[in-house]
């Protein structure tokens, strides 16, 4: 029986640990598009503040992927599915059959077709790779802008302010807001920010990123000018599974999984942050981020792919530590 797995982030590596813990003589094979050994992606920010060496960030090493007989495929990008023939194609044109799949492949941020043409000039974190950029970039960085969503971005917005940067925030909302349960908050995050020393300007977008003598000139829909050291910019954090397109798997912003993490297709699983999921209490699908859903995710699908019978019970909420403050972030709402 071949198992393969798409992405070889924490569910898709939890997925082939499960698998071969059941069941040893199962062939799995890993997919992964970066050219680095599986990370731990949420302690990038301890990493980037030297917290922690870069071997910490490790979360299977290579030792121990070939004790469990897992293969792994650094690099390597699918191009599509053909699930009536049960083969995925990767990039340089390849054709790996498979018995059983699991779709892991996560989300990433992206840009929209105003900020697309001024890529070269702006920067994600989100992977390890930008981190390392970043790392490489901070001691001559003094002035930050962030234009973003999401507890990742808040999550950028702290470490900066942290390491001593000057942080300016953009946000189109008229508060800035990052999806999170603030009932244990005292007082309101907007405010918390900007006591900090976080400037923060609401109701803009940005529009143009050119280079100047001061570093980057960055030009707002209200037609603001400012200037600063480097920009963080993404207009949305999707499911990374445009590979999927022309097959017959269903999927709405994400993948579409029963509670055993089924797909439309059969023998066709998916887990972690590029699935949808019902969710009973909303009566309707959402995506289930954050590490303790991948993990449980990866666990469950590599159980069912072995045969077992188990169900995923959603996780509503995870605990986000903003500049010692203890929040919940709840990604439904």
């Amino acid at each position: 029986m071949k198992h393969v797995i798409i992405g070889a982030g924490v569910a898709g590596i939890t997925a082939a640990r499960t698998i071969k813990e059941l069941n040893s003589n199962a062939e799995v094979v890993v997919i992964g598009d970066e050219l680095f050994l599986p990370y731990k992606r949420y302690l990038l920010t301890e990493f980037l503040c030297d917290s922690i060496q870069r071997d910490d960030l490790l979360f299977f090493s290579i030792k121990k992927l070939n004790e469990l007989g897992v293969k792994l495929r650094k690099g390597e990008y699918v191009k599509s599915i053909e699930p009536s023939e049960k083969v995925i194609k990767l990039h340089h044109n390849e054709v790996v059959h498979y018995d059983k799949l699991l779709i892991a492949t996560g989300g990433r941020p992206g840009l929209g077709l105003v900020l697309r043409p001024f890529k070269k000039h702006i920067h994600f974190y989100y992977s390890l790779y930008d981190t390392l950029i970043l790392k490489e970039k901070l001691p001559e960085v003094h002035k930050c802008i962030v234009f973003g969503d999401g507890v990742s971005c808040l999550d950028l917005i702290c470490v900066l302010h942290n390491l001593g940067k000057r942080v300016t925030y953009i946000t189109r909302g008229e508060r800035a807001t990052f999806g999170l349960e603030e009932d244990d908050f005292e007082g309101d995050l907007h405010e918390f920010l900007e006591e900090k020393g976080i400037e923060i300007i609401t109701e803009e977008q940005i529009v143009s990123v050119e280079e100047s003598d001061q570093g980057y000139k960055v030009e707002t829909i209200q037609q603001k000018t400012l200037t600063t050291d480097i920009v963080f910019a993404w207009d949305f954090y999707k499911p990374n599974i445009s590979f999927i397109e022309g097959s017959a798997i269903e999927k709405k912003l994400g993948i579409l999984v029963n509670t055993r993490l089924e797909t439309s297709e059969k023998d066709i699983y998916s887990a972690g942050d590029c699935v949808e999921i019902y969710h009973p209490s909303i009566k309707g699908y959402w995506i289930n981020f954050g590490l303790p859903n991948a993990l449980e995710q990866g666990r469950v699908a590599g159980s069912n792919m072995s045969g077992q019978n188990e169900e995923y019970k959603t996780q509503e909420a995870i605990v986000f530590n903003l500049m010692g403050t203890s929040l919940k972030a709840r990604w439904w709402r």
